[in-house]
């Protein structure tokens, strides 16, 4: 199970193990089609209307024409930043899995006891302080290593 730290405001009060809400919002959906209808022509008409280039695989390159727009809409999906340190998932969109502490040691000390680098296995206070130093969690069991 993907783990990775997050920096994040000390009075940070979100559910745990709940999926941000903004990763659900991060991305501007650009292609209207579905099973049962396709917009891909009508599209394509639009872009070229409006002088949007095409991608290589044949659809409007909104996220260069939006620039922008698709930069801020991701800034403002961003789980906040700040002084304190939280352990967060990454096996779905992400959430967060720890409670929020003012040292990455305290972090630590938590996920020694409290969290599983992969399925439930654990690590050391000293092995997590490396991985969310090196911003890379993982298991090695002899020679091993579970991502």
């Amino acid at each position: 199970m993907g783990r990775e730290l997050k920096r994040v405001p000390l009075d940070f009060d979100y559910p745990l193990k709940r999926v941000w809400y903004g990763y659900f919002m991060n991305e501007i959906p650009t292609c209207l089609s579905t099973d049962k209808k396709n917009y891909c022509e009508q599209c394509r008409k639009m872009a070229e209307i409006k002088g949007i280039e095409l991608e290589s695989h044949g659809c409007p390159n909104y996220e260069k024409y939006f620039g922008e727009v698709f930069n801020k809409l991701r800034e403002l999906c961003e789980v906040p930043e700040g002084e304190g340190y939280q352990l967060w998932e990454t096996t779905t969109e992400g959430s967060p899995v720890s409670p929020v502490f003012k040292t990455l040691d305290e972090l630590c000390e938590w996920c020694e006891d409290n969290a599983t680098t992969f399925a439930s296995l654990k690590a050391s206070k000293d092995e997590w302080k490396q991985m969310l130093s090196d911003n890379f969690v993982y298991h090695k069991e002899g020679s091993i290593v579970f991502l």
